[in-house]
């Protein structure tokens, strides 16, 4: 079939896309291969469509519904169709919107004289032989303008040189009239029949990752799949978790199987697939409530600090299979276990079956252990030793990032202002010792002396500014005691040396020694204090809270549901709770202690609440998550929160343990929204205004 007649028919929605397929995919230099081929009229392969009565979802709704008789669904041959529309319409395609195609092929230029095409450039844009291929189909272009720009009328040869490019632009246009063989797949083979095909012949060209073949068969069940994966991957990409769709695929694969084992997917009804997505991709579920976790407890604030995406999965099938209600231990256990997943390349090599291996270690009584065990199996010890970071620099990921994660635990400050910079994602890493310095020590040209300057240990997170203004090209010795004078924990929040010896160039290596030394043990304790059975730093023991007595942060309540006036139940007292949570949690974070009378400290316990609940302690927790879900979001009860019971004086109290939050958390009622913040030892509701003013100011 001639190319434009075959481009007529896409323009007609007579041949449709099906949702199971890709993107755009192809990059600039498949594009210009494929116009330089048809140019010369080499063969370029053929289409293969399927012919049914029953199409399966269409990409972007491009389908007549009221069409009648078989429709031609297109199975092989879009990346060569799409760049043919989009160069000889110059239009995208009715199967695409303007965000499935990642490069543009628009852009391609073609040489008159030489037949050549090449990408836009400076060179193109200035040479009077480089058009536009769009408008050599257009029919925009002159060859007697052209050869007068590029030799003038007057000339010997401008006449031949018009002809010449008029037999160029006139070749380039016969590409519309070229033959490309299509065969069809006949109506009666079903969609999976139709997938495998499909599988098959791009096996042959852009090959189908597992991921992507399982995402189509995915399709074939569940149409929109691929769509709602879109839709999270971008909604993630913009909070700074930018995951590519294998991912997606892989995070459903591992929920749905408890395995990697992609044909496990291909068949599962549509129902278990929505199920399943939803679950782990609506608001508040465990995806956002993972990245929340990464961002607020793991002091990562992006996927640029995760190197391998597959060490999320076995977090993510836990949350999955605890339904999201894992322990304050079970959580900071996954966290340590990440971290030396990560620094120890867990899922290099042959990921998926180390991963499906893993995920069936999280039905075992201890999970997290057997996970570190494997890895300690692997490389013989979990401990980062300073001979770990000795030539290594920032193209070693694994410990480039977690010295950036310990950093960011550490509250650095800046250096010039003080400020703390752990709210700002746009720290940069700077050398210590300056290059410039240090390579008229060290010879530039030699692998050993690079690795050395560029060293981890020779680098601090800092702000571009800072790095402006105070480093310069200066010394340590120079600038460093200026530092030190403003701002005396500086250095320490990033385990640099404060022994000015080590700050001449001299002593740059013995520098180095040291800082290593200070990062692994960063590292080490860091690692250490995940463990259970560690104290969670700012956590007091809750008999000294209770002597403290009520202040900015710890409230006592004497009950939680029932009324000690009434001698009976009141809903209004657990609102109250949730209240004094909201505001600690716009504030500075606190604990709210249930079970102690105010004024008095007096210890009452939880005796009469409990008489209240018809399962004892886990009715009264469940209660609790759920007032504070109801009230502040789902987020609060899940992330910024954390229930315990504890025996104090021979009675049991609840203590509700509330972190600081990122963002601004409304308190919500039948009567609307409200903004509470801890003033004294009381909540305090702020005016619209008095909430925008604090909003600005606290959480800029």
């Amino acid at each position: 079939m001639q190319v434009s007649k075959l481009l007529d028919q896409v323009e007609a929605n007579a041949i449709v896309l099906p949702e199971f397929q890709r993107e755009y995919v192809w990059k600039e230099s498949q594009a210009k291969e494929l116009m330089n081929s048809l140019f010369k009229e080499y063969p370029i392969g053929g289409l293969l469509t399927w012919s049914t009565e029953n199409p399966p979802e269409i990409k972007n709704d491009a389908i007549d519904e009221e069409k009648l008789g078989l429709f031609e669904v297109l199975l092989d041959g879009q990346q060569r169709l799409t760049v043919l529309y989009m160069l000889i319409k110059d239009e995208i395609p009715p199967y695409y919107d303007p965000e499935g195609i990642n490069t543009d092929p628009r852009d391609l230029y073609f040489n008159v004289d030489s037949g050549e095409f090449h990408f836009e450039n400076k060179m193109v844009r200035e040479g009077t032989e480089w058009v536009p291929v769009t408008d050599v189909f257009a029919g925009n272009l002159s060859p007697i303008s052209i050869a007068q720009e590029q030799l003038g009328t007057e000339h010997e040869d401008f006449v031949e040189l018009s002809q010449h490019y008029e037999e160029q632009l006139n070749q380039l246009k016969n590409v519309r009239n070229l033959d490309v063989p299509v065969e069809t797949l006949p109506k009666s083979a079903d969609v999976h029949q139709a997938i495998e095909l499909f599988d098959k012949i791009n096996s042959q060209g852009t090959h189908l990752s597992d991921a992507e073949l399982a995402l189509a068969h995915m399709s074939a069940q569940w149409p929109h799949i691929r769509r709602e994966m879109k839709a999270k991957q971008a909604q993630l990409a913009e909070v700074g978790f930018d995951f590519d769709l294998n991912f997606y695929v892989k995070t459903m694969i591992g929920a749905l199987t408890e395995t990697m084992t992609y044909e496990n997917v291909y068949d599962l009804p549509r129902d278990q697939l929505v199920n399943q997505w939803e679950k782990l991709a609506e608001e508040d579920g465990i995806l956002d409530y993972l990245v929340n976790v990464l961002k607020n407890e793991a002091h990562i604030p992006s996927s640029d600090y995760i190197n391998t995406r597959d060490v999320l999965i076995p977090f993510i099938v836990f949350l999955n299979k605890k339904d999201k209600q894992i322990t304050w231990e079970e959580k900071r256990e996954l966290l340590r276990w990440m971290y030396a997943a990560m620094m120890w390349t867990r899922y290099s090599g042959s990921s998926d079956s180390t991963v499906e291996h893993d995920l069936s270690l999280l039905d075992t009584e201890s999970p997290t252990d057997h996970l570190m065990q494997e890895i300690r199996d692997d490389r013989g010890r979990i401990e980062v030793q300073p001979s770990d970071l000795e030539g290594r620099g920032k193209r070693t990921r694994r410990f480039y990032n977690m010295v950036h994660i310990v950093t960011r635990a550490h509250d650095p400050v800046d250096w010039k202002t003080g400020a703390p910079l752990t709210g700002s994602y746009n720290l940069e890493s700077h050398h210590i010792f300056p290059k410039s310095k240090l390579y008229e020590e060290y010879n530039s040209s030699k692998s050993k002396d690079r690795k050395l300057v560029n060293e981890i240990a020779n680098r601090a997170f800092l702000t571009p500014e800072t790095n402006r203004h105070i480093i310069r090209d200066r010394s340590p010795e120079d600038y460093l005691p200026e530092v030190v004078e403003e701002h005396p924990d500086a250095l320490q929040s990033q385990f640099i040396p404060n022994e000015p010896d080590l700050w001449r160039i001299d002593n740059y290596e013995e520098f180095l020694a040291k800082r290593r030394q200070n990062l692994a043990n960063a590292i080490n304790d860091y690692m250490d204090d995940l463990q259970i059975g560690t104290t969670e730093e700012g956590r007091e023991d809750v008999v000294d809270l209770i002597e403290k007595g009520e202040n900015a942060r710890i409230e006592f309540k004497e009950t939680f549901l029932y009324d000690v006036y009434q001698d009976q139940p009141n809903k209004e007292l657990k609102a109250e709770v949730a209240k004094e949570i909201a505001s600690l949690a716009n504030a500075e974070g606190g604990v709210v202690i249930i079970g102690v009378e105010d004024g008095t400290k007096e210890i009452r316990g939880l005796d009469r609440d409990l008489k209240l609940m018809s399962d004892g302690k886990d009715d009264f927790e469940l209660q609790l998550n759920r007032e504070i879900s109801d009230h502040l979001g789902h987020m609060m009860a899940s992330v910024y929160t954390e229930v315990d019971f504890e025996s104090v004086d021979g009675s049991e109290v609840c203590v509700v343990w509330v972190d600081p939050s990122p963002e601004p958390v409304y308190f919500k009622s039948d009567e609307g929204e409200a903004f509470y913040v801890r003033s004294g030892s009381s909540a305090e509701p702020r005016t619209m205004q008095e909430a925008q003013e604090y909003i600005e100011r606290h959480y800029s």
